[in-house]
């Protein structure tokens, strides 16, 4: 089964010390650098409309599946999950992973990462 192959693959890999985070300044660079990199938010929209990583698309945390059948991005796409601290991305970034998607989080999330580290932030009109 394709599924266990990528379930697999998963923990080896977190056995071997790849944690699947990325920090908050390896992230501006790729963003300054115009890499494609699909920013995924995952946290409330009326606070995801207050700030926001500039690039990033939102989708409750709860959604992320209808993003999966909707095919808003693929498994070749470099997929960077953000929420408030990590918690709730890496648990995303699991399951992206074990369905064989390109994910990491965003090490400390957008309040202790991001935001911490003073780097841009931009703001939406929520409707």
């Amino acid at each position: 089964m394709k599924l266990t192959a990528e379930v697999s693959r998963y923990f080896e890999d977190l056995s071997c010390g790849k944690n699947n985070l990325v920090t908050s300044d390896d992230l501006l660079k790729m963003i300054d650098n115009k890499e494609e990199v699909f920013i995924l938010d995952i946290r409330a929209k009326e606070d995801y409309d207050e700030k926001h990583i500039p690039t990033s698309v939102h989708c409750p945390w709860k959604e992320v599946g209808e993003f999966i059948e909707d095919d808003v991005f693929t498994k070749d796409d470099q997929i960077v999950v953000v929420c408030y601290s990590g918690q709730t991305a890496g648990q995303t970034v699991g399951i992206l992973r074990a369905l064989g998607y390109k994910a990491c989080s965003l090490k400390g999330g957008i309040n202790t990462g991001w935001k911490n580290d003073n780097l841009p932030i931009e703001a939406s009109c929520g409707s």
